[in-house]
């Protein structure tokens, strides 16, 4: 599966809600305004955040979305395996193609595929929501100073 807007929406809105205090309520529209983000597409993203229990909304005034749990030590590979399902970087490494491929005893290209795979996904997983808020914040201090 490949990594789309929406998995990198998804992360946004999640290093969004790091950065705010943890008793306040933000609305989708507050959220997307702020990352800049098309307001379709942040309650489809909200409502994925919110079945994997990570966020929790509130109707109504002075409602909206909150964190649930830590989210400053959600992986950036969590956060696209829940909103895409698991990333692969070419079909050859799918299950499928590792039952049916024919050239595979033969194939130099797997074994290359199987290491960039595990280095992508390494890459993912030591990365932190939190680690990208923090950076954000560094390069925004940066830029207005």
């Amino acid at each position: 599966m490949a990594i789309t807007r929406k998995s990198e929406y998804a992360i946004l809105i999640l290093m969004d809600l790091v950065l705010q205090p943890t008793d306040r309520y933000s609305t989708a529209q507050e959220i997307a305004e702020r990352q800049g983000i098309p307001q379709t597409f942040t309650p489809q993203i909200i409502s994925v955040l919110a079945r994997a229990g990570w966020i929790e909304g509130m109707r109504g005034p002075g409602g909206g979305v909150r964190p649930l749990v830590d989210l400053s030590g959600l992986s950036v590979l969590e956060v696209i395996e829940t909103v895409e399902g698991p990333v692969v970087i070419t079909r050859c490494l799918t299950d499928d193609a590792q039952q049916t491929c024919e050239n595979r005893e033969a194939c130099p290209l797997c074994e290359l595929w199987a290491k960039a795979q595990q280095a992508m996904l390494k890459v993912l997983k030591d990365a932190t929501i939190g680690q990208l808020a923090a950076a954000k914040q560094l390069l925004l201090s940066q830029a207005g100073a």
